[in-house]
């Protein structure tokens, strides 16, 4: 599995209206996506001193690289990454993404019995 984090720099001129319906927009083209298995996303929530001015994440996991591809396509398709560095900090400058293999989860040995209660979306 591919989990596909981003970070982003929202510049402070941007109505928390337009955040709201941007990450909307994002989540709904992941729920869309084939091999979605889960998204997460919204503002921090606390001012540890180490956001280093992001304000906002994002976290998608995919069975593969290849439904991260088509997600990615399809913000592409309908012009979504361009609006989204225009409201961030820099452009794509105020844009953080990684992707990671997370084939290999651990998780606390507390209740052996117990598996993780993944479920598709």
């Amino acid at each position: 599995m591919i989990r596909h984090i981003v970070l982003l720099q929202i510049a402070s001129h941007v109505a928390e209206s337009d955040i709201e319906a941007m990450l909307k927009q994002l989540e709904q083209a992941a729920l869309t996506t084939p091999g979605m298995m889960a998204f997460c996303g919204g503002a921090k929530l606390s001012s540890s001193g180490l956001a280093q001015g992001f304000t906002h994440a994002l976290n998608i996991d995919f069975v593969d690289e290849l439904a991260r591809d088509a997600y990615l396509a399809e913000l592409d398709r309908d012009r979504t990454g361009k609006r989204l560095s225009d409201m961030t900090e820099g452009g794509l400058g105020g844009i953080l993404i990684m992707n990671i293999n997370i084939d290999d989860i651990k998780t606390p040995d507390k209740t052996p019995d117990r598996k993780p209660q993944l479920r598709w979306v």
